[in-house]
C-alpha cells in the first residue's frame, strides 16, 4: 500500500529533476496531507541516499571528505531530515531556486555537518 502511495505521489512530480527546485520541494513539504508528507520525506531520503552513494563511489563516506555535505548520525529519522531541510529553507529563501537535491544536501549539511575524526 505504501509503495502504491509513493508511486502515485512520484507521478505527480515534474518529470525532470532539473524542473523540481527547492521552492517546489518546500511547497510539497509544507502541505499537511499524508500523500504530500510521504512524497516529501521520500524525496529527501532519496536525495540523501543518492548523495551518500555518490560519495561512496568517489572514495568512501567514513569521515569528512571533499564534497561530502553531511554525515547523518545513526538513528536519524525521515522526520528529522525533513525538519532539517525545512529549517534551512526557512533561513535561506533566496536559495530555493537551486535544484531540490542541492537544497536537501545543504539543509542536511547545516544540521548534520561532518566532524573531523580525532
Amino acid at each position: 500500500m505504501l509503495r502504491a502511495l509513493l508511486c502515485a505521489c512520484a507521478l505527480g512530480l515534474p518529470l525532470t529533476a532539473a524542473a523540481f527546485n527547492g521552492a517546489d520541494l518546500i511547497k510539497l513539504c509544507n502541505r499537511t496531507d499524508v500523500p504530500s508528507k510521504s512524497a516529501c520525506q521520500a524525496y529527501i531520503e532519496g536525495a540523501a541516499d543518492g548523495a551518500y552513494n555518490t560519495i561512496e563511489a568517489i572514495g568512501g563516506t567514513t569521515g569528512p571528505r571533499v564534497g561530502q555535505y553531511f554525515c547523518l548520525p545513526g538513528g536519524t529519522t525521515p522526520e528529522d531530515m525533513t525538519s532539517a531541510v525545512r529549517k534551512w529553507a526557512a533561513a535561506n529563501g533566496d536559495k530555493l531556486d537551486y535544484n531540490a537535491s542541492t537544497v536537501v544536501a545543504l539543509g542536511l549539511g547545516a544540521t548534520y555537518a561532518c566532524r573531523a575524526e580525532p
